[in-house]
């Protein structure tokens, strides 16, 4: 596509995003994503890939983006954007745009694609139960609750790789997921037919659990450009509540391990929800300031725990919530990112909800774990 056309697309467009046209997002069940927060455009159980993404429902999308709609597949990822740092804080859609503006395909036409980003989620194996996950994400809660573990089928995931291989020339990023991707045979077979160039980034969002001659680590470490995101939500013994069955001398050893790789970066990604609340900007800080994080990610509660949300705190401790968050902001104003996310944090804290369904929640955990979040939390009591 011409250099005018491509300019009017990423810089005089509202909402325009590349990731329909450059990002392969694969879920724990075969799923295919638009993106992380889009909608399921078809199954590689039932049909190939190369049937999925020139079909109906991507080039519906892609023609509403080319007209800057609102989709209802969009509206949920423009939602979690905020213009609080001069309107340049954009969330997905920024970091995609960012690895598609190089792309050479021609996005004014709906029945392109290039593959320029890997999202992959394709298995819910994990070894931890954590308060804020579900069985959909987490196969120890999964067996811990009878419910089927989702996996997608190797006969999948082999067609997924065979495609990823062919097609790896213009890729960009990787990003490992779960479940726990260094749990996920699929990513070691995967990794290990990628060219390590300097120009893709292997993106790994971990519990940080890991043995350091985990065979899945030790592949991921021979790429030259890599990124580890790790899930903190806590410090010692919050942290291991909340992340149950983790250990945080364990996890600040795997920090240290990576410390020492030159071709790594390091960055954090913490949920907030009732029990990160006040402690968040000691988390931001001590990651940033301590450790070198280059970044930090703040996350709303999902899954379906909204029984979670800061939203149910009370009034006295949602005040001094804002008053931290507040000072965590102008703290950290120049780093778009931390300084969008713990604006929505703030924006959670105006909403209405009920301080009792978190209670009974963590009491039933108790009862499964033998722990007493009443000793840890007692403010919240």
């Amino acid at each position: 596509m011409n250099p005018k056309q491509k300019y009017q697309l990423f810089r005089q467009r509202k909402h325009f995003c590349t990731a329909p046209w450059n990002l392969l997002y694969v879920g724990v069940d075969g799923s295919i994503r638009s993106c992380t927060h889009g909608d399921i455009t078809g199954n590689l159980q039932e049909h190939d890939i190369t049937e999925i993404l020139p079909n109906k429902k991507f080039k519906s999308l892609k023609k509403e983006i080319l007209e800057d709609k609102i989709t209802d597949n969009c509206r949920s990822c423009l939602k979690r954007e905020n213009t609080s740092s001069a309107g340049e804080f954009k969330g997905l859609r920024n970091h995609y745009n960012g690895l598609g503006i190089h792309s050479s395909v021609d996005y004014t036409d709906v029945s392109q694609f290039e593959l320029s980003a890997l999202d992959l989620h394709w298995s819910s194996t994990c070894d931890l139960k954590c308060v804020t996950c579900w069985a959909g994400q987490s196969s120890s809660i999964a067996r811990e609750q009878n419910k089927p573990v989702q996996h997608t089928p190797t006969n999948v995931a082999n067609r997924v790789i065979e495609f990823v291989t062919a097609n790896q020339s213009g890729l960009k990023e990787i990003y490992l997921s779960g479940g726990e991707p260094t749990l996920i045979k699929y990513n070691l077979k995967l990794l290990k037919q990628i060219e390590k160039r300097p120009d893709l980034i292997i993106r790994v969002n971990t519990n940080m659990q890991w043995k350091q001659d985990n065979k899945i680590v030790q592949e991921i470490l021979k790429f030259p450009n890599v990124l580890f995101t790790c899930s903190i939500d806590g410090t010692g013994e919050k942290f291991n509540y909340i992340r149950r069955g983790a250990n945080w001398n364990r996890t600040i050893e795997n920090v240290k391990f990576l410390q020492g790789q030159p071709n790594v970066d390091l960055r954090a990604n913490t949920v907030f929800f009732v029990l990160t609340a006040q402690q968040l900007p000691e988390i931001i800080d001590y990651f940033m300031e301590e450790i070198g994080s280059v970044d930090h990610t703040i996350n709303p509660c999902s899954m379906g725990q909204y029984h979670l949300r800061c939203r149910n705190l009370s009034s006295k401790i949602k005040s001094l919530v804002r008053e931290n968050l507040n000072n965590t902001f102008e703290k950290y104003k120049d780093n778009l990112n931390i300084a969008g996310n713990l604006k929505n944090c703030i924006l959670e804290l105006d909403k209405e909800g009920s301080s009792v369904e978190y209670k009974e929640y963590f009491d039933n955990i108790d009862i499964l774990q033998g722990t007493d979040w009443r000793k840890l939390y007692p403010e919240l009591t």
